[in-house]
């Protein structure tokens, strides 16, 4: 079995949380424009939304690492249907959100990280990041301090591929230029991040919690 030599982290859900609920975040945003979200209703629909818009066909993914397109739908269906009527102020209303959520204030880190990324880096092991996301990944990481140990970063909307798409895990074992097995997927979503990489050809650890955290990537390196 090889040893693992790096360690591939999702971000969203996995080191970092929105600050506040999405929907609160909308229903906040909103209320300026004169209407009135249910802020619990808009997060049960973000997360509906979230699921009906993803995974995305190929070709669909930008490069460019802008991916407003995706996410002006993804915001849309979390709105009731009486929100932003008018496309112009939907369309400043999106742009407001999607804005805020490229700050780092907007997100907050799970507790353990730093500790952990730490730890792992002084095993030896290289540390990289693996996130369906866009650009806005780039602020969210570095404001947090997080680039410390995640210099390296591939992000679907840079690179036109997302997870769980084969190609991606294909392409970042040939940058990092180890085989399938060398690489350990860290995340908390089991198609993108357990499954999709385990028929890569990757080990891969589930992160539930509160019963398993970030560690369980510490304990799984030193059961190999």
């Amino acid at each position: 079995m090889a040893r693992i030599r790096a360690v591939v982290f999702d971000v969203g859900g996995t080191l970092v949380y929105p600050a506040d609920p999405v929907g609160e975040t909308y229903a906040r945003f909103a209320k300026p424009h004169g209407f009135r979200i249910a802020a619990e209703a808009a997060d049960i629909a973000f997360r509906e939304a979230m699921k009906s818009c993803s995974p995305r066909d190929k070709g669909s993914i930008p490069t460019n690492g802008d991916d407003r397109v995706w996410w002006k739908k993804v915001v849309r269906r979390s709105l009731p249907e009486t929100a932003f009527p008018e496309a112009k102020a939907f369309e400043i209303f999106f742009e407001e959100v999607y804005l805020y959520f490229a700050k780092p204030e907007a997100w907050g880190v799970y507790p353990e990280v730093p500790e952990v990324l730490e730890d792992l880096r002084d095993r030896g092991v290289d540390l990289v990041a693996l996130s369906n996301w866009d650009q806005r990944l780039h602020a969210v990481l570095d404001g947090h301090g997080l680039g410390e140990w995640l210099s390296q970063r591939f992000i679907s909307a840079e690179l036109g591929w997302e997870k769980p798409d084969p190609a991606i895990y294909r392409h970042v074992a040939d940058v990092l230029r180890l085989s399938p097995d060398a690489l350990l997927s860290v995340g908390d979503d089991a198609r993108n991040d357990v499954e999709g990489p385990r028929k890569a050809g990757w080990k891969a650890v589930q992160i539930e919690r509160p019963k398993h955290d970030l560690w369980a990537a510490v304990r799984a390196l030193t059961k190999r």
